[in-house]
């Protein structure tokens, strides 16, 4: 499915305008915050997104070939799908699609025959190492735009807030 985002963000007093309009008890700069956490996290997404193209990578692939890197065991495909929060017939995708260029592979689980696991390839660890060296220092550019102190109270902030997102489902 298509991720649409709007480009150009109204001022705080557009924005206040419009949502008073639809809900006169809204808190609009909590919607308004909303809206600039989701742009910021949109536009870091599709940056990296576009450094990951040239090896045909999404970054869906590339967060699994990650995961699966520091897992030489390798990990079943439920373990998977709840690490990154999708389903297992995404899952499957992203597999089969890994797997089709070489980057993973299947075996059977040790303990239990009639399951298997996925486990990196050389290829798909050589991926790994080839654009993490890439990838690591733009997200730290990226973060360089705050000071250590901002920085330390916005992961404060985001961990809780990772730990809030279950109650959206209530």
């Amino acid at each position: 499915m298509a991720k649409l985002f709007i480009q150009n963000l109204p001022s705080k007093e557009e924005f206040r305008a419009a949502a008073s309009r639809l809900d006169q008890e809204t808190d609009t700069g909590v919607l308004y915050g909303n809206l600039l956490f989701m742009k910021v996290a949109t536009e870091l997404e599709n940056h990296l997104d576009g450094l990951l193209a040239p090896y045909n990578l999404s970054s869906g692939r590339f967060t699994l070939l990650y995961l699966l890197s520091d897992a030489p065991e390798g990990l079943m495909p439920s373990e998977l799908s709840n690490r990154v929060g999708v389903t297992q017939a995404t899952i499957s995708g992203l597999i089969n699609s890994l797997e089709k260029a070489e980057l993973v592979k299947r075996e059977m689980h040790q303990r239990d025959g009639r399951s298997f696991v996925i486990k990196i390839t050389e290829k798909g660890e050589g991926l790994i190492k080839e654009i993490f060296p890439q990838w690591a220092p733009k997200v730290a550019a990226f973060w360089k735009q705050v000071n250590d102190e901002e920085r330390v109270n916005l992961t404060t902030t985001l961990e809780k807030l990772v730990k809030t997102t279950s109650m959206l489902n209530s």
